[in-house]
């Protein structure tokens, strides 16, 4: 259970944000992840697995957005036996360029939001490059109420 204390959780948390802001390799992303994973990103539907979540990394966010950036605002952690439930509140801040027809738009869309999630991590024996921390995400809702945007920025 050493690995479910407050600091290793907060730091896991941080590190999976990086990773996404950098586009990390998707199977270093993976290493994040328990294999069953079931996940929430709206719009896009839900998804589980490794093979959901390498389709909407690699198919949709890595061809989508540029320049991320993820804020931690808070981690709420709510100890479950031999796992803990996390209520995480993230600035994100992305670009995208939406097609149109056969060119792109002119400018990019800027988007700034708070996303509130919940997400349920456990302690695992995996570790990799990115994830040191002895934990992966078994449970994540990207959205468990509506993101809140910036005024003047754009809404996915």
């Amino acid at each position: 259970m050493e690995a479910l204390n407050e600091k290793n959780i907060k730091n896991f948390v941080a590190a999976w944000y990086n990773a996404l802001d950098i586009h990390a390799p998707v199977e270093q992303c993976l290493e994040f992840l328990a294999e069953d994973v079931e996940m929430n990103f709206p719009p896009d539907p839900p998804f589980s697995g490794y093979e959901g979540f390498r389709h909407w990394y690699v198919d949709i966010i890595i061809k989508t957005f540029f320049d991320e950036n993820h804020n931690v605002v808070s981690v709420d952690i709510t100890p479950d036996g031999e796992q803990a439930e996390l209520s995480v509140t993230v600035a994100w801040q992305a670009s995208w360029f939406n097609p149109t027809g056969l060119s792109q738009d002119a400018k990019s869309h800027r988007t700034s939001m708070y996303a509130f999630q919940k997400w349920v991590v456990r302690p695992t024996t995996k570790k990799g490059a990115l994830n040191t921390f002895g934990l992966e995400v078994t449970f994540y809702n990207a959205a468990v109420k509506p993101f809140e945007y910036a005024p003047g920025f754009a809404v996915l």
